[in-house]
This record gives structure tokens, sequence and C-alpha cells, in this order.
């Protein structure tokens, strides 16, 4: 039966994870969606515990029972796996225009009717076959260890297996034919230990006589009391384990880079511990004695010591941030959550033993103990979500169900029929495991979280000056934003998700996000007047869709209230984008509310997680592309955000692709920055927009200020963008097959196949080449020149001037990828300052942006750093002898740097004053290549040079 056992345990796990999948295609990924599916399951197990209680007492071949259910969950279960693509926009069309109790009354209605029959099948079938097996056995406690022992480890066997191969080869429906081929083993396996034992040998028969004799001899009232207890214990564990769940893997997301296959790795990590705790106690120590129960608290109370240390500790025994490797997450998952997983898993059957004191048959001990575990399961995700997360935060919280678990002990004490002051609380393991909760709770280190932990997750982002400014744990994830302040004011905000940067307000950050907005207020054929943007973020794009004068409403369909309170924070009084009345916000999963909504959309855009990140898959899936056009209106435009080159970013962007031009047919690919491309397609654009629409934008005096900020100065620096229409890019992804909501694990790369978002792009020339050739200006200045798109879209005078800009879109990239290194980039910075107007791109290639120039300006304080700032806004505006002044001035007062003396010297040379120029050269000293590159530079092209040049000439 441990085979038997074993393979069941990993098929009910493997059809969750598809059931979980599917569920958050069908009704959201949000946290009330995710707790409402998960208490419709675990509901589906209790009832399946009851009922095992009730059925089973009269039956005498209780494995046939088993192997019944099995059948039934393998069937039931692929049912459930084709039924809950076609509920869910069911669900979405009745919930249109509902109230949000209403919106959740249904999605609780459809999923607990979906997963009833499969999960009352499954929790149905431990006591079942626990009491089939006690029969041959007389000890109740260690055959109720063995099984679930070898279930649980049968669970992980089914997460590993399921993240890592099945979901990846046969999709999500056929992970779930392979689950019920392992349920239908488990039928049979269970069918022929019945026909080889008959069941219950005299032996068993005996036992089972002289078990209902002992109950009955208990007295009624006492029995009661103690039974009750009991379940209460369980009922409790139950509740502070999958509470603890959810605040550890909520704490863990701060240091693991959360893909579903780290989620699998830390649930996998705790599964194992309870199935080691629980074959642990089958060797004896959960054996059917009176010490049962004071094992039970012992254990109990230890599990309160070691939640409450192992948080504490984990500062010593883990390091590191932003974790991607699995070994490593497996052991920052042990390190904080084994040690009590494995006394939970001692202590379930422990409990069992105490309750088969009170109760017979075997089987409803078994069912009802189940039972109270599972309410308990079932109840404590949502307390630690909604309550103890939000009120209390992470650390607080753990405190808190650290000490419930002194609850548990006395529970499990009293349902042995202890009483204060009996031998119970006098006995060693007892005290010692008193003593151990009470000193980790006295001792517990509040503050860690604030002084060591968030800290060490923000390091990352910390190595700029950026500081944390706010912190929030909310219902779904643990924000903070951090800033970067000059001067006492803000550069740019980052907003901090779980320990990952999921978006800011850094220059480059702003040019891809508002281009998502610009980009179609300049190529739809009627001026914009209905957008939704999916996923807010820090409002970037909504705020840059507010900036077009045409906008009549916004739609945001953002999942977080975390994100949404965040913006309060981000943003100055009266500047928060869902403040603008325009504004219609909607606290739902993007995916569920475009099955919702009714409102067909001229824009639909976002600022959308990266692909990796649990739940995000399935709003780049080719399905969810397929919602986004059915919800464009007529001529409707979407532009979507394609993330690529970036370290190891463990993404084969190219599926995503495939997936976008199996849905829009003139899909195309554009250059927002080289590390943050963008998809666009259309509802049937006919196009034919006027140059006069271009020009326009940059008459709007808000709107052009923004557009100039991120570096588009001149409507033909658009067009520069251009990388490919559709037929380019179905070339480039002619052998990726499309990402699918039933092959979410395409995005994982394969070797043999490069993509643009390849992690072996820093080390593989190959993927470096389709990188570069892919963005290289030269080659999409062609395609620019030869689209049918283009000329379909594009004004024709417009078109024919933005030939010269595909020159400043190389330097762009470069400055972009590289950062500013002036002194390296001489030639480009020269070449823009020299044949060009723009002033964005060479403050860019200075050093400089907008928001320091504006905060310099604005200062009081003339120090080394403004006038330096100043400096390079005058150098941009070609106005070099103020600049040189300014640096002068700057160096002055103190400034020193690499850049500072060699930009004096190039502005002079720019102002025709190279006497000056040739003075301040003297005495310079050169220590890096960069100097060494410029220097011989401005020998070439102004015969000025420093000390070592001029000794060598």
């Amino acid at each position: 039966m441990t085979a038997v056992f074993f393979a069941s345990g990993a098929a009910a796990l493997i059809f969750e994870i598809v059931w979980f999948h599917r569920c958050s295609l069908a009704f959201g990924s949000g946290v009330r969606a995710t707790t409402i599916v998960l208490s419709s399951f675990m509901g589906g197990l209790a009832i399946g515990n009851a009922l095992a209680g009730w059925y089973a007492r009269g039956q005498r071949r209780l494995a046939r029972t088993y192997a019944a259910l099995e059948a039934i969950v393998a069937a039931a279960g692929l049912a459930a796996t084709y039924a809950l693509p076609a509920v869910g926009p069911i669900v979405a069309r009745a919930a249109a225009g509902a109230s949000e109790p209403t919106v959740d009354a249904l999605r609780l209605g459809a999923a607990f009717g979906v997963l009833i029959v499969p999960a009352t099948a499954m929790g149905a079938g431990l006591p079942i076959i626990v009491g089939a097996l006690a029969r041959t056995r007389r000890d109740f406690g260690a055959a109720l260890a063995r099984l679930y022992g070898w279930n649980t480890i049968g669970a992980v066997a089914g997460v590993a297996i399921a993240e890592i191969v099945l979901i990846d080869r046969f999709g999500i429906a056929g992970t779930a034919w392979i689950a019920a081929l392992l349920d239908a083993a488990a039928a049979a396996g269970a069918l022929a230990w019945s026909i080889a034992t008959r069941e219950v040998p005299a032996a068993g028969e005996r036992a089972a006589e002289g078990e209902a004799a002992r109950v009955r001899a208990i007295d009624e009232h006492a029995g009661a009391r103690r039974r009750w207890t009991t379940l209460a214990a369980a009922f409790l564990a139950g509740a502070a384990l999958l509470a603890l769940e959810v605040v550890w893997f909520r704490f863990l997301s701060m240091y693991v880079l959360t893909t579903t296959l780290a989620m699998s790795m830390m649930l996998a990590v705790v599964l194992a511990a309870l199935g080691a705790g629980s074959l642990a106690a089958s060797s004896g120590f959960a054996g059917d004695t009176r010490a049962v129960s004071s094992r039970a608290a012992a254990v109990a109370l230890f599990a309160g010591c070691a939640t409450a240390v192992s948080y504490a500790a984990f500062q010593w025994t883990t390091r590191g941030a932003q974790i991607a490797e699995w070994p490593h997450v497996a052991w920052l998952a042990a390190a904080l959550t084994a040690p009590t997983s494995f006394l939970s898993g001692l202590l379930f059957p422990l409990l069992g033993a105490t309750l088969n004191q009170t109760v017979a048959p075997r089987v409803r001990a078994a069912a009802s103990l189940t039972l109270a575990n599972t309410l308990g399961a079932t109840c404590g995700p949502p307390i630690a979500a909604f309550v103890l997360l939000p009120v209390l935060g992470a650390e607080r919280a753990i405190v808190a169900i650290a000490a419930s678990y002194a609850a548990v002990a006395a529970l499990a004490a009293l349902g042995g029929g202890a009483h204060i002051g009996a031998p119970l609380v006098r006995a060693r393991p007892v005290a010692a495991g008193a003593i151990a909760i009470a000193l980790s709770l006295a001792l517990f280190p509040f503050g860690v979280m604030a002084s060591r932990y968030i800290p060490r997750a923000a390091a990352p982002y910390a190595a700029d000056g950026s500081e944390i400014v706010a912190t929030r744990e909310g219902a779904s994830e643990t924000i903070f934003l951090m800033q970067q302040q000059w001067l006492g004011r803000p550069i740019y905000t980052r907003l901090v998700t779980n320990g990952f940067s999921m978006t800011g307000t850094s220059t480059p950050a702003l040019r891809y996000m508002r281009y998502f907005a610009y980009w179609p207020m300049l190529l739809h054929e009627a001026p914009l007047a209905h957008a939704l943007v999916i996923c807010y973020g820090l409002g970037v794009t909504a705020g840059a869709l507010l900036d077009i004068p045409s906008i009549e409403t916004l739609d945001v369909a953002e999942i977080s209230t975390g994100v949404v309170a965040a913006s309060d924070i981000a943003y100055a009084r009266g500047s928060n984008p869902l403040r603008d009345p325009r504004v219609r916000l909607h606290v739902e999963d993007g995916r569920f509310y475009l099955q919702r909504a009714t409102t067909r959309f001229d824009l639909i855009t976002g600022e959308p997680p990266p692909p990796r990140t649990p739940g995000a898959v399935n709003i780049y899936t080719e399905e969810y592309f397929r919602l986004i056009s059915d919800r464009l209106a007529d001529g409707g435009m979407t532009t979507y955000w394609l993330p690529v080159a970036r370290p190891d970013p463990g993404t084969d962007v190219h599926t995503i692709v495939r997936a976008f031009c199996d849905v829009f047919a003139d899909c195309s690919l554009w250059n927002a920055t080289p590390f943050d491309l963008m998809l666009v397609g259309t509802r049937g654009a006919r196009g034919g927009v006027p140059r006069e629409r271009f020009d326009a934008a940059w008459r709007e005096p808000r709107l052009a200020e923004h557009l100039r900020e991120v570096g588009f100065e001149r409507p033909e620096q658009i067009g520069a963008t251009f990388l490919g229409d559709a037929a380019y890019l179905r070339a480039l992804t002619a052998e990726t097959p499309p990402l699918t909501d039933d092959f979410p694990q395409r995005l994982r790369p394969v070797p043999s196949r490069p993509s643009l978002s390849d992690p072996r792009y820093q080390r593989d020339r190959s993927v470096l080449a389709l990188y570069e050739q892919v963005i290289d200006p030269a080659r999409a200045a062609r395609a620019f020149a030869a689209s049918d798109a283009i000329r379909r879209l594009w004004p024709s005078t417009l078109a024919r001037g933005t030939q010269p800009f595909f020159d400043d879109q190389r330097i762009l990239n470069r400055v972009l990828w590289e950062g500013a290194r002036p002194l390296a980039q001489i030639e480009d910075l020269h070449l823009v300052l020299t044949t060009t107007t723009l002033r964005t791109l060479p403050l860019w290639l200075l050093g400089g942006d907008a928001v320091r120039q504006r905060i310099a300006e604005t200062s009081a304080d003339r120090t080394s750093a403004t006038e330096y700032v100043r400096g390079l806004k005058a150098f941009a505006e070609r106005d070099y002898l103020r600049a040189a002044a300014h640096i002068g001035e700057a160096e002055r007062r103190g400034l020193q740097g690499p850049a500072v003396r060699p930009l004096q010297v190039y502005a002079l040379c720019l102002a025709n004053q190279r006497d000056a120029a040739q003075q301040l050269a003297t005495g310079v000293s050169v220590t890096t290549e960069e100097e060494r590159h410029f220097w011989t530079w401005m020998r070439t092209t102004f015969d000025i040079a420093n000390d070592v040049q001029r000794r060598t000439r």
C-alpha cells in the first residue's frame, strides 16, 4: 500500500497544480480569487473526510472503496480540467456589471461546483485507506503516520515532476492525463491488495472488536470532551501550518526570484519535511500508548519554538537576494520552513493516535482527524492573507502563529485525558518544550524585519544610493518604495514587490512606458478617446495617457491593492494619475476584467510584470492576446511590453512574439529601449494619419515636455525606433511555437533555439548576434523603407525624413545600454552636437537628465554639483562658453571626476577658445583607458594635447 499511496499523493498534487492553473485563467489570479478557489478545493476535501467517516463504518472491504475513489478522482479530475476553461467565460459574463461580493459569490459557486467531485473523492481517500490498513495492524498511529508520510512524499514527487517535466512536455491537459493514469494505477494497486489480503484477517478482526469494547468502556462525557479537544488541536494545527505557509512564502519571495519553479521548490521543501516527520513517527513514536498525548503536546510546543527560532536565525543561516539557483532556493526554504514542517509531520499522527483512544472504528477516527485538520487548513490562508499580514506584518504574524502552537499543545494534552496539575505537565519533554517556546517568544528579535531583512532584500537596488521610503505588507505582496534623491529631492522612484523591482521612474523606464501611450496617440486613425491600462505599476503609462487631451475615459485594471496604495506615496499631492476624474479603477485580475468588460477600447496597454513571475504568464499567451483583440474597437490598437536581453532573464520571448503575431496579423516590433521592446497590434487599422497629427503633439506644452525629456524631440525619432513588421517577426519566430494557456512552460529558453531573452546572450556569440541583428538601426532603416505596413500607416513625408534619425538611434541605443560615458563616447557626442539640433540625447551622453536639470535650476544653493549640472545643460544647448564656465566653477568648488577637466577643455574647443583649452589641458594626467581614448581624439580633432602627449610629440 505504500506504493499505492505514494502514487495517489503524486497524482493529487499534479491535479492541484493543473486545476489551480486553470482556475487562475477562469477566475483570475488575484488574492481574493485564489483564496476562493483554495477554499472551494479544501471544502471538497472536508466533505470527503466527513463522508468517509459516515459511510465506512459498516464497510468491510475498504480498500475496494478506496480503489473506486481513486477511479473517481481520475475521471472527475480530467473532467474538471476540461470544464474550467469553458466555465470562466460564463462566470465573467454573469459578473459583468456586478458588485464585488456578487462576483466573488459567482467564483465560489463555479469553483466549488467544478471541483466538488474530485476534491471530495480525494478527501475521502486517506481515512478510508487508513481504516483498511489499520484493520491488519494493532497500531493505528503507526499506520496513519506511514500512509500520510508516503502520501506526502508522493506529493513532493508530483510537484517536482509536474513543474520540471510534465507541463513543459505535455502541456496542462496532457499533465492532467498523466495524473489520471497515476490515480488509475493507485486504484489498481488497492484493488489487488484487497484481493490478496481479503482485507480483514482474524487478528485484525479481534483487534477491531477489542478496540470497540475499549471505547465503549470510556466514560461517555469524558470521552466526548477528550475527542473534541483533540479535534480542536488538529483544527488549530492545520490552520497554523497553512497560515505559516502563506507567511513563509511571502517572506522568502523577498530573496528568491519568484518563478513558478522557485515556488514549486519551496512547496516541495515543506511537503518533504512534513512527509519525513510523519515517516519518523511511523517507527513507533506515534504508537498507541498512554504517553501519546504528552508526546503530541511536546511536539506542538517545539514546533512553536522552531517557528520563532527559524525566523530569527534566518539572518545567519542564509545569505543573498534575488536567488534563482534551485539548490540555493531549496536551502533558504529549508532553513525557514523545514523544522516546523518536520514537527508538524510528527504531530499529525500523534493527534490521530490520541483521537483513536476515544473514537471507533478506526476509519472514523481517521476521518474525524482529517476533517478537523482540513477545516483548519481551509481557514489558515485567508486568515494569514487578510488579517495577519495586513494588520500585524510578517514578523508579528510569525510570533502569533508560534504562540498558537502552545494552544495546540494544551488541547492535545487535554485530549489525552490530562488535567491542570496532572503529571503530564511535569513530563520532561513537555516541560522542555514549554521552556523552549517561552524563551523563543520572550527573546524574539522584534524589529529584525525592518533592520535586517528588508534592507537585505533591497540591497541589489541600493547601490546607486537609493533608500527605502515606504513599506507595506498587504494581502498579496510585500511592497517597498525606494527613491534615489539628490539635494533632498527625488530623482526617481522604484516599486519593489516581493523583493523584485517591478517598475520605476528612471529615465529609461519613463521612456518605454510613456512610449506605450505616445505611439498609438500618433498613429491611431482618430484621436484616442477610450483606453485601458492593464497592470498599473507606478502609473507611468497611465500618466502618459492622461497627457493626451483627447482621452475621455481611462480604465485601469490592477490586481494589487498594495500597488494602488503605493501610488499615493509615490506621487506628490494632486499628481496621482488614479485621482484624475477620467480614471476608473478596477482592482481585479486584468485577464478576468477583459472577460467581464463590455466596453470596447481605442487602446489597450499596460505595465505587466515580467513573464516568469508566478501568474504573469496568463497575460502573455495567445488566448490572452485574443481577448485583447476582442475588446478593441475597430481600428483599435494594443501596445505590449517585450522584455529582452537582461542578465539571466530565463525567458524565451520569441514564443510571446509568435503568440502575439498569431492573433494580430499586422503585428510590428519597436525599440522603446534596447532592452524594453514594444509589440504593436491593431484591429484592422487602416492608417492614413496626416503629418499634422504628429506635429501637433509637440505643440501641446505638457505633452511636448514629457516627449522631449524621454528623448523624443522630433516626430522622426518615433519612426526611427522601428525594428520590424509582421513578415519580419514571422520569419524571426518561424521555428518557435506560440505561448498558449496549455503550454505555459514554453517561456523557458530552449538551448538549441536562440531567443532575444536567452540567458546565454552574454556568453554565446550566436545569441548575442541575434540580439544585435534585431536592434541594428542600419538593418531597421532598410526594413522601414521597404515595409508595406509603414507605407500604410506612416505619412509619406515623415517617412522620408525619418531615415537620417536611424543614425541617432544607434547612438541612443549605445548610451541606454552602456550608460553615460562621455570620454569613451566622445565621437558620438561630437557627432550629435555638431550635426543635429537635439538636446536630450547629448544631455544623456554627458550624464545628465531632465530631473536633475529641474532640481539644479530651482535650487537656491550654488554647489559644485548644481554648477556641473547647469554646465551639462549649457552643453546640450550649444552654449559652450557658459558650459565651460559652469563646469570650471564646479571644479573650483571642489568637484572632482575624470570627466570634469576634459569636458571644460572640449567645451572651450567648441567655442573656438583653443588657447584657453590648451592651457587647461596642461597638467591633466591620464589614468584610465577612457581618458586615453578621449585625449587621443582631442589631439586628432583639435590638436589639443595633455602633458604626456606634449612631451611625446
